[in-house]
């Protein structure tokens, strides 16, 4: 397929019709391999010298994270790439080639998964409606995106990979001693709503984190203790040892149904979402108007709880 390619910026522009090669001539071979890959709304790639600018503009993000992002309109899809990295990996080593290949290829599952969902879930703004189905459906969605796009894209995944392992092992050392910390300061305070809202963020970062990893193992075919024992003792001993396993099996019976929307996403995955919450600390549940209630569980000050 031909896809129109656009290089922003005055150092990227002279490298144009380079960079427009080597991405159509990828986009290609993808294809070729992953005949199944449904891009046909792809319509443009960006390629910017300032990617944080280009981002802001799109999207009206400050934080520009990532390397390759996709931006969904109604009826097409952009695709938008970070040129200073891009022309980093290309002037590089193999390995920086292939990580690149990797990011590209993983964003293109993602469009893929996407655009299948696309008006699938009929009662989706029903669902939004309520308080706390809105605040965890976005986790339980970045937590299925992860899986999807880390499962479908593993055979571009470059040998010597951590699977982001190392990172997942760094957050389950770090968030619940800090996730502590907060519980006990904010129940000081009598601010139960604050906390879940600061709460929230790291608990996505912790559940998009799990599915990351859980989406190669699956892609790969390999149990964690086939590829990487300390990391699974460390599971087993650590505060997602209950959450993992249950996770992992929902996550295979998603990938495996011929059918997904994103109500249905949500709906498997929400008692993941929960779960993780309360492996850190704080038990959620629907309050009877469609809030969120919290139970706060500090493990070192006992508070009161709402």
């Amino acid at each position: 397929m031909e896809v129109k390619v656009e290089c922003r910026g005055e150092r990227i522009g002279e490298a144009a019709p380079m960079l427009s090669q080597v991405l159509q001539t990828l986009l290609a071979r993808i294809l070729e391999r992953d005949g199944d890959l449904d891009l046909s709304a792809l319509e443009k790639i960006t390629v910017a010298e300032d990617y944080g600018l280009a981002l802001q503009e799109a999207t009206g993000e400050t934080n520009a994270a990532g390397v390759v992002r996709a931006l969904h309109g109604e009826a097409a899809v952009a695709l938008l790439i970070d040129g200073a990295h891009m022309a980093a990996a290309l002037a590089g080593d193999g390995e920086q080639v292939a990580g690149f290949v990797h990011l590209f290829h993983r964003e293109l599952c993602r469009i893929h998964d996407a655009r299948a969902r696309l008006g699938q879930s009929e009662s989706l703004e029903l669902l939004l409606d309520c308080e706390f189905d809105r605040q965890l459906l976005p986790i339980a969605e970045s937590m299925w995106a992860e899986y999807f796009s880390t499962r479908r894209s593993v055979w571009s995944l470059p040998e010597g990979s951590d699977l982001l392992l190392t990172h997942l092992a760094d957050l389950l050392e770090a968030l619940p001693a800090a996730m502590n910390e907060e519980i006990v300061l904010h129940l000081a305070s009598n601010d139960i709503d604050g906390l879940f809202l600061k709460s929230a963020g790291r608990v996505a970062h912790l559940a998009q984190t799990m599915a990351h990893c859980q989406g190669y193992l699956a892609g790969l075919g390999q149990p964690l203790s086939g590829i990487a024992p300390e990391y699974e003792a460390l599971l087993a001993n650590g505060p997602l040892a209950g959450a993992w396993a249950p996770l992992m099996h929902r996550l295979e019976a998603l990938f495996a149904s011929p059918s997904r929307s994103t109500e249905s996403i949500y709906l498997a995955l929400q008692p993941d979402v929960t779960a993780i919450f309360t492996a850190l600390g704080l038990t959620i549940r629907r309050a009877e108007d469609g809030s969120v209630w919290v139970d706060a569980m500090p493990t070192v000050t006992q508070g009161p709880t709402q």
